[in-house]
């Protein structure tokens, strides 16, 4: 597999504070990936030995998902490596450039795993972090619970899935999916409802709907595999994988869950929505005490020394202000 490209690839390009700014700026490039990800020369360090890997949503691509949680991730010396996947043009959507992530959920796995093993290989490493948001966070989940197991097993090569709004539950699609259903009931047949939500949204958006096939058989066996630590970060201004509580994971057998909604803990000014919420402090700040505790070795040893981040943040937009850094 070759490596991927990096369109916006100077250093020096700062982090964006705001959802909408990085999603604009993206808007029509055929492969944006935020600066300075995928940098397949630079060794891992004994401080940070697991590469992350960012998998970004339904209809997003990295460079409009990842532009704040990237630069920050790279800034404290861990190596970040994104992909955009999952690209079909055979619905209305799935047309326009740097529109990804619009295909079916499982063929879109074997991409995303195909990029992880990219770069267990190159780098060295037995195992990834991947942070997912929304779609990105059920393919996480895909990542182990499909691919013939080689990411799971008595030694899996995930270390963290820590998911943003993971929809790995399914969703209303705020009542879109409920309407499909009873359309389907209502017309009997005499039109494809099916056929017609995919020709607008793709594959993607029926695949992700509550109790869809794929949805089942993502759990099938419930919403972890053995050895791996999972974290859900949800907020509860979700509109899009709805209702934001059905979020949360429960763990199995040997595995580690944490579930946490970004307004708990004095946060009650972060608005943050289903988009913003890559762009609120309060997730980056999650984000890393798991990561830190992960490479530390022990629960707890981040939140020691570091205190709850608080911020304000605007749904569509992002972080206005931010106090506990």
């Amino acid at each position: 597999m070759s490596s991927p490209t990096n369109t916006y690839a100077s250093s020096g390009t700062p982090e964006h504070r705001f959802f909408l700014t990085a999603f604009l700026k993206s808007w029509g490039n055929p492969d944006p990936l935020p600066a300075g990800v995928n940098d397949w020369e630079t060794p891992l360090s004994d401080e940070h030995p697991v590469p992350v890997v960012l998998v970004h949503g339904t209809w997003m691509n990295a460079y409009g998902t990842w532009s704040m949680i990237a630069p920050k991730l790279m800034s404290r010396g861990f190596r970040v490596f994104a992909l955009n996947y999952g690209t079909r043009d055979d619905s209305l959507l799935g047309r326009r450039k740097s529109c990804f992530a619009n295909g079916g959920l499982v063929d879109s796995s074997a991409e995303v795993a195909d990029f992880v093993e990219t770069v267990l290989e190159r780098t060295g490493a037995s195992q990834v972090d991947v942070i997912g948001h929304s779609q990105g966070g059920a393919q996480g989940r895909l990542l182990l619970s499909g691919n013939d197991g080689r990411f799971a097993g008595d030694d899996p090569r995930v270390r963290n899935v820590i998911e943003l709004a993971g929809s790995g539950h399914g969703t209303t699609l705020m009542g879109l999916g409920t309407l499909a259903a009873r359309l389907r009931d209502r017309l009997r047949g005499r039109v494809d409802v099916s056929a017609l939500l995919r020709a607008v949204l793709g594959q993607c958006a029926e695949d992700q709907i509550v109790d869809s096939d794929v949805v089942r058989e993502l759990n099938r066996e419930g919403d972890t595999v053995p050895g791996v630590r999972y974290t859900m970060i949800s907020t509860r201004y979700d509109e899009v994988v709805t209702p934001w509580r059905t979020q949360f994971l429960t763990p199995g057998d040997g595995a580690t869950v944490r579930n946490f909604c970004v307004q708990a803990d004095g946060n009650s000014r972060d608005w943050s929505d289903h988009m913003s919420l890559p762009y609120s402090p309060r997730a980056f700040d999650l984000i890393l005490e798991q990561l830190s505790d992960s490479d530390s070795g022990r629960d707890g040893a981040y939140r020691d020394t570091h205190p709850h981040v608080t911020a304000r943040v605007l749904p569509v937009l992002g972080q206005l202000r931010q106090r506990g850094y």
